[in-house]
């Protein structure tokens, strides 16, 4: 391989993870704003998740992409260990979600994630996660306040351009809402390592 081909494949698996990690960055955005104002995360963006994660593996047998790097043994063991600790954590977060403990859209979220960040970095994953999950909690009030505060100004857009078709967020409603949007805490817990990568590739 001359060096010409050696630079253009070197530029192309750069775009190719820039690609990857900034669409990994909005979905995070898209939970986030999904989870804080409707109180749910759409199965479409799990679907979504699970499918680039998919493309990112094939892309990667291919010679491009995040796991370019790795041998093919390496590459199996990697992903091998991956799911492994996804399908660990969906079945534990199965059964907090039987007892009404999480939500199905948080477990499905941190699940798929949990594909993405790799298993070498699941557990500091998780961690982080509930460390983020817990400060929500505790500062509940504040969180309520900032929330029903820009769910009035999201109204206001709305309002100014109902062609965009965009329910009002639940936050509006007469009872308000209750609990602790645990996608924010999975979301930024994700991007405390999707956020390096990406800025890495510069």
């Amino acid at each position: 391989m001359n060096l010409n081909s050696s630079v253009e494949l070197c530029v192309n698996r750069l775009m190719t993870d820039f690609c990857i990690f900034s669409a990994l960055i909005f979905a995070l955005m898209w939970a986030v704003v999904s989870d804080v104002f409707y109180r749910r995360i759409d199965n479409v963006l799990i679907g979504g998740l699970l499918f680039g994660w998919v493309v990112a593996v094939l892309l990667s047998v291919c010679s491009f992409g995040t796991y370019v790097q790795m041998s093919q043994t390496e590459l199996f063991r990697y992903l091998l260990f991956s799911v492994a600790g996804a399908l660990c954590v969906l079945l534990v977060g199965g059964g907090l979600f039987l007892v009404g403990q999480v939500g199905a859209g948080d477990i499905k979220l941190m699940s798929v994630l949990c594909l993405w960040v790799g298993y070498d970095d699941q557990l500091g994953f998780l961690m982080i996660t509930a460390l983020i999950g817990g400060t929500l909690a505790l500062s509940a009030p504040i969180f309520s306040y900032i929330e029903s505060k820009g769910s009035e100004l999201m109204v206001r857009v709305l309002t100014q351009y109902p062609r965009l078709s965009v329910p009002a967020p639940v936050a509006r409603a007469n009872d308000g809402i209750r609990g602790v949007p645990y996608g924010v805490a999975i979301s930024v817990g994700a991007g405390c390592f999707f956020g390096p990568r990406l800025f890495h590739v510069f």
